[in-house]
């Protein structure tokens, strides 16, 4: 590959890296590989890389970067950028830029996936992750590459997520729950990833902590964004429960009952203790380990909630 976008902007030439000095001309190329292909009217590339408020002689601008760009690409072979009447078209192999093959090495990792060859779709995954070294367009300060790099970001999430779908098939939850736990710390909002780590957690046999994963995550999108979990974490969350709902529903609770109780217990002994010394000491309420306090049931955390007691 001679052009990196997944990361710094570098070019490879014959034998070394291309010095690519200046601002706007490193955007310019950078949104050329982008639409490679497609030809860009000089207002497109305007509002992508100089924006809303361009100077007065930006058309200007534009063409001295062009140029800037034509020299460094200048021997790199099958690749040249086409002056049209209205704009400007880069054409070079899609092969040859970093995000054209993670795009192809993704649709291959479906495809294998998809036709039952889990251990081929997971190195075509592998492969293409690799490809990332750094933050999508890293390096490139423009308007475009904001919302470029974010949709880059997204695609790389989305092939690991694939690949956590096929490595939990595989069994590996149990070396995949730290992997997931910093990915949903690192990602809170990316639904699909709470899933995977609601699974591992669950195959595990830490039901509890998958419970708390889930509210933990619906807080955050009620917080974050507003809205309730979609339908794959949502059902992600009731399978689990349905798989062993009273461990699910009600182990934990019956856990703390049961502290409270042995608490209730012992403190019983020391009244008894303090009594005998002739030292009055203050009641507590009794605490029933089969009765769960209503506060508890009423809550968004406990059996009152629709979608524990369903």
């Amino acid at each position: 590959m001679r052009f990196r976008l997944l990361g710094p902007l570098t070019v490879d030439g014959s034998a070394h890296p291309l010095r690519l000095d200046g601002k706007r001309p490193r955007a310019v190329l950078a949104f050329l590989l982008m639409e490679t292909g497609a030809l860009l009217r000089v207002e497109q590339i305007i509002d992508a890389v100089w924006g809303e408020s361009p100077p007065r002689t930006v058309r200007t601008q534009v063409h001295a970067q062009i140029s800037v760009v034509r020299r460094w690409l200048r021997g790199l072979p099958d690749v040249r950028i086409v002056t049209h009447a209205t704009g400007y078209a880069l054409k070079v192999d899609p092969s040859d830029i970093d995000v054209g093959v993670f795009r192809r090495l993704a649709r291959q990792g479906r495809t294998l996936a998809g036709t039952g060859q889990p251990v081929a779709a997971a190195e075509a995954y592998r492969a293409a992750l690799q490809l990332h070294v750094g933050p999508p367009l890293g390096d490139i300060d423009a308007p475009f590459a904001r919302a470029t790099a974010a949709r880059l970001a997204d695609e790389r999430l989305s092939v690991l997520s694939d690949l956590m779908s096929l490595d939990l098939a595989a069994g590996r939850h149990h070396e995949l729950i730290p992997v997931l736990s910093t990915l949903v710390e690192r990602h809170p909002l990316h639904e699909p990833l709470w899933c995977h780590l609601l699974v591992a957690l669950h195959r595990a046999g830490r039901r509890g902590e998958a419970i708390g994963c889930y509210h933990r995550a619906r807080l955050l999108l009620r917080e974050e964004l507003g809205v309730e979990p979609g339908p794959e974490l949502s059902g992600t969350y009731r399978s689990l429960l349905a798989a062993d709902p009273v461990a699910a529903g009600g182990a934990d609770l019956t856990r703390t009952l049961s502290r409270l109780a042995e608490a209730e217990r012992m403190l019983g002994e020391i009244r008894q203790q303090l009594s005998r010394l002739g030292i009055d000491a203050p009641t507590a309420r009794s605490v029933s380990p089969t009765a769960p306090p209503a506060s508890l049931l009423s809550s968004d955390d406990g059996a009152g909630h629709e979608e524990v007691a369903a």
